[in-house]
């Protein structure tokens, strides 16, 4: 078979000239790399040698090399054609090794499986807006609450409500998750209707609120403290949704997505009795 020869030099720019260090020029452009039949050994220099293997290399590792070599004749000062090996991994490890990070995003899943535990006690107070209205059951819909400002003896109208404190199985960053009841079995929940949130009351049995896990979870809501009177109800089910009420008079009570909604208020003051 014929000798194949290949000369390192020919692999380089043209116009590369070496550097006047005291260096070799067999090193560059006089000694030429044999291939045969065999691996075979060829002694660029002495305390160098190159081992060539039958098992092609494909061109990524020759640009490498080309690329390691031109920087290694700029970035290192070279006091002889001897390197260790310690020095001679350490060229290559700086000028052909590139680092490469990956970060890694730890973010709590709002709907990772969760499920909440009844801890109590059970919390009786009142709430009124921050334009003072009180939340009233409306006698003709007795499936939703109006906000109405009460004087007197219409004070006796508020809706008395208690508050059910819950565990998560998985903690939560801030809040207290609540469940809210108006009296016997009836209790706040926020559903969706054509693909809106909604706020409603529904009839369920206490029992049946121990554990809340699945489409139970829209009795609950979390229970947020501002300052140090200003409390707002957010959703479990529908997280950015809250309890909030219209700055005009005998509205409904319903959601609203974002504690900035124009025309709408999320702040309560509570009364605990």
């Amino acid at each position: 078979m014929t000798d194949t020869y290949f000369r390192l030099a020919d692999a380089l720019e043209s116009s590369y000239k070496p550097d006047s260090v005291e260096i070799d020029s067999c090193m560059y452009c006089h000694h030429v790399v044999k291939t045969s039949d065999h691996d075979s050994e060829c002694g660029l220099h002495s305390g160098i040698d190159l081992e060539l293997s039958e098992q092609p290399q494909n061109l990524r590792n020759v640009v490498n090399l080309v690329i390691a070599l031109h920087r290694m004749k700029k970035t290192q000062k070279v006091q002889s054609t001897e390197f260790t090996d310690d020095e001679l991994c350490n060229i290559f490890l700086e000028n052909l090794v590139e680092e490469y990070v990956t970060p890694t995003v730890h973010e709590r899943t709002h709907k990772a499986a969760d499920h909440y535990n009844y801890k109590g006690p059970v919390q009786k107070c009142y709430i009124c807006d921050e334009f003072q209205k009180s939340l009233v059951l409306n006698k003709s819909f007795t499936t939703e609450l109006q906000a109405i400002t009460l004087q007197g003896n219409n004070l006796s109208r508020r809706v008395e409500l208690e508050l059910s404190t819950y565990k998560a199985s998985v903690p939560r960053e801030r809040g207290q998750p609540i469940a809210l009841g108006v009296g016997g079995n009836l209790y706040l929940s926020c559903t969706s209707t054509s693909g809106k949130p909604v706020l409603g009351l529904e009839m369920v049995n206490k029992e049946d609120l121990n554990n809340i896990s699945g489409d139970m979870e829209r009795f609950l809501f979390i229970k947020t403290v501002s300052g140090q009177t200003l409390t707002s109800f957010e959703s479990a089910k529908f997280e950015g949704h809250y309890i909030s009420t219209s700055y005009t008079n005998r509205q409904r009570v319903d959601m609203c997505l974002t504690q900035d909604a124009p025309n709408r208020l999320t702040s309560f003051k509570m009364i605990v009795l």
